[in-house]
């Protein structure tokens, strides 16, 4: 590996590490979605090699977002959401397999409806807690410019 590409590597790992949690869910779900357009485009431009290197990162990203379930605590919710996943990770199988752009369009319509809902959720948390605060402790007041 380069300096460079190490150097980013790093970079990228503390991001991740440093990201809210809701953030994070978004941000993977926005990396399945440009993952599944890349696979749509290199299926009309032929490119079964680029198609299957995108088809490989999009499951990893779902795969990652079922691993992130709490199934014990997550009750209905995520239980739901560990059947999407898999229902996702199937028909990206067979979107690769039958070069079906209709299954790849399904898979990306229901990825940018839920990762929309998790920005939305995100964005949310981020305003309902102030910056240095955290849920337990509330940030100290601003004072006023003098």
């Amino acid at each position: 590996m380069s300096y460079n590409n190490k150097v980013s590597n790093n970079y990228l790992e503390q991001e991740i590490r440093s990201e809210d949690p809701l953030a994070l869910t978004a941000r993977v779900y926005r990396m399945a979605c440009a993952d599944v357009t890349r696979a749509r485009n290199a299926l009309r431009a032929g490119n079964m090699a680029a198609k299957g290197a995108a088809v490989h990162r999009a499951s990893r990203c779902i795969a990652l977002l079922q691993s992130w379930l709490d199934l014990d605590r997550g009750g209905e919710v995520a239980l739901n959401l560990d059947r999407l996943y898999g229902y996702f990770q199937r028909r990206l199988t067979e979107a690769h397999l039958d070069n079906s752009d209709e299954a790849f369009a399904e898979v990306q319509n229901h990825l940018e409806e839920l990762g929309g809902a998790w920005q939305t959720v995100a964005g949310r948390s981020r305003q309902a807690v102030p910056p240095g605060a955290t849920p337990e402790t509330p940030a100290a007041p601003v004072e006023a410019a003098r």
